[in-house]
């Protein structure tokens, strides 16, 4: 999975592209050097938040647009038996299957108790 400083990179590469400038004219938009904005582009600075407001505001979206990720992870929908596969003890594999019995049956017991 990519950071949040390569995804910013990518979308300000995209957008010099998408507008047919170059990374020095958007360095001199942000007041830093060339070589500070190719780090940018390619993901190799951690920018602060006055950089990525700056970056938000020539590209014209939001912070929220600019830092959220293109693809949003995958929610694991079954927790503890994603766990289970990632573990070798056992025991352990044991007590999260029975961890796991046990969170299903009070999810029944609720919902049979709000049926009624």
């Amino acid at each position: 999975m990519k950071t949040i400083f390569e995804q910013i990179g990518e979308k300000v590469a995209s957008w010099l592209e998408s507008q047919g400038e170059t990374q020095s004219f958007f360095a001199e938009r942000m007041g830093i050097s060339k070589q500070v904005m190719s780090k940018i582009v390619n993901g190799k600075k951690a920018i602060n938040i006055d950089e990525i407001t700056k970056i938000a505001s020539i590209i014209g979206v939001t912070v929220d647009e600019l830092v959220r990720p293109k693809e949003i992870p995958q929610v694991i929908q079954e927790p503890i038996l994603f766990m289970i596969g990632k573990l070798e003890n056992e025991n352990t594999k044991e007590g999260l299957q029975f961890l796991n019995h046990v969170m299903n049956e009070m999810i029944e017991l609720e919902e049979i108790l709000h049926l009624k």
